[in-house]
């Protein structure tokens, strides 16, 4: 059964983007006397505004999201690419996420769709927060995150309070001029950034959070299907 369709200071805005953000640890939730109680965070592992490896996708967390970054756009199908940065880093880098989005594609390059659901974010600048664009993709089948993603001209206070609390990411070995790129993991799940020289002579940063599981799940069922249209097929051939 496919599942259901459906911070203005510097220090406020960094309250608040911790209250979501986690990698390895948790990391504690603020919210208001109208708010449920986010003191204790809800989820384990890698997490943004809450949203962790097991949260199920439901209205209630839609509502919440928008609270927090804006308004959303939504689709329920869409392609997946999981590629970080530039083509072959993640086949040099993280081989398994190489693997995974291989077959969530094809050799040939074809426009393929997944049962998902995705939540696009263009306006959070307006709720005093730094991000260009914020994305999150759901699976449409079990309902639970496959990839967020977030690029922002600016999130060096965040890198380094995560690396006072959790200490320093694993550095990725990449020549200088492409820029810096580090990790932190928790069990399976991977949070990627990367911090690149622009022609403007600023920086552009990129988040990811990959969830390995619900991706190989996701994997998983589509592959089975395949099988079963072929086969399906084939019968039909045959009589």
């Amino acid at each position: 059964m496919r599942f259901y369709r459906s911070i203005a200071t510097r220090h406020r805005f960094l309250r608040l983007f911790l209250s979501g953000l986690t990698a390895v640890m948790l990391l504690s939730c603020s919210a208001d006397d109208q708010s449920p109680d986010y003191s204790q965070s809800q989820t384990e592992g890698i997490t943004f505004f809450d949203v962790g490896a097991e949260t199920v996708f439901s209205d209630a967390l839609r509502d919440r999201l928008r609270k927090n970054l804006g308004p959303d756009a939504i689709t329920y199908r869409s392609t997946i690419d999981l590629e970080f940065n530039a083509r072959g880093f993640l086949q040099r880098q993280f081989p398994i996420l190489h693997d995974l989005n291989q077959r969530l594609n094809t050799p040939a390059g074809e426009r393929v769709e997944h049962d998902t659901v995705k939540l696009m974010y263009r306006y959070a600048v307006k709720e005093n927060l730094p991000f260009r664009y914020v994305e999150l993709v759901f699976s449409n089948i079990t309902g639970k995150p496959l990839f967020i993603q977030v690029r922002s001209r600016d999130l060096s206070d965040i890198i380094r309070t995560l690396e006072e609390k959790y200490g320093s990411p694993q550095a990725i070995d990449q020549p200088a001029d492409e820029g810096r790129f580090f990790f932190w993991s928790d069990r399976q799940d991977v949070l990627l950034v990367s911090i690149i020289p622009t022609w403007r002579g600023d920086k552009e940063y990129q988040l990811v959070i990959y969830y390995v599981d619900n991706l190989e799940k996701l994997v998983a069922v589509e592959e089975k299907e395949r099988r079963q249209e072929e086969s399906r097929r084939t019968g039909e051939k045959i009589f």
